[in-house]
């Protein structure tokens, strides 16, 4: 049987972030894309995927994403056979992230959306990827077929500390980190494992915070792996 799979993406990245790793995963799993554009809390996000999701089923969330898995995990932990969590954490958000999203707010109130920062999500990608640049592109795209409103709504997500509600999660649960992302240090994927009863923690060398697409064939082979352990 094929394992229904929910996919949910991070900060304006579309259902396309995962294109490569289904390509990589084939027919073994069974990928939807979870509804993380449409309300403005973390909360509001859980609730909506699991209104639409499967009775169970298997749950991917990748960094703004992987917040939401872990509310969905923790309210409706009968119906979530397996947790992966991809370059995310559970620190909250910070007076400097909240100082930058509010002046975003206020650019995008006064002049619109001008689309995603070229120089700000090649931070994203390794520098040493061959494709840097295509991938790049391919993640402007999109950002700009999401637009402004869906960026104010996911600016407006707060993001509140998890790490006291860790260890009430009752899945099996895989984290990916890599080892040279910098906007998810390590050591922020560190603490969410351990503080995750049995979690796996598994660190990818040579790749910046775009997992999904700077990795595929390995993130296949290692979700692939921890499932087929269960």
């Amino acid at each position: 049987m094929i394992r229904n799979t929910v996919c949910l993406p991070g900060f304006m990245l579309g259902p396309g972030l995962f294109d490569d790793l289904a390509d990589s995963l084939g027919d073994r799993l069974r990928l939807l894309h979870g509804d993380v554009y449409s309300d403005t809390s973390i909360a509001g996000m859980a609730r909506r995927v699991l209104r639409d999701a499967p009775d169970r089923f298997a749950l991917l969330g990748f960094s703004m994403g992987g917040f939401v898995a872990r509310e969905i995990a923790l309210s409706a932990p009968e119906r979530v056979d397996a947790l992966i969590l991809i370059g995310t954490s559970a620190r909250a958000t910070s007076d400097a992230e909240h100082g930058r999203k509010e002046a975003i707010l206020s650019q995008l109130a006064e002049t619109g959306f001008k689309g995603m920062s070229r120089k700000a999500l090649a931070r994203g990608i390794h520098p040493d990827h061959p494709d840097r640049e295509a991938l790049v592109a391919r993640l402007r795209a999109m950002g700009a077929e999401l637009g402004g409103e869906v960026m104010a709504r996911q600016l407006l997500a707060t993001r509140v500390d998890g790490h006291g509600d860790l260890p009430r999660i009752a899945a099996p649960t895989l984290v990916v980190a890599a080892r040279e992302d910098l906007l998810r240090p390590l050591a922020e994927l560190e603490a969410l494992a351990a503080g995750i009863p049995n979690a796996r923690l598994e660190i990818f060398e040579n790749c910046g915070h775009i997992i999904p697409m700077e990795k595929p064939d390995q993130l296949a082979d290692s979700i692939m792996a921890f499932l087929n352990g269960l």
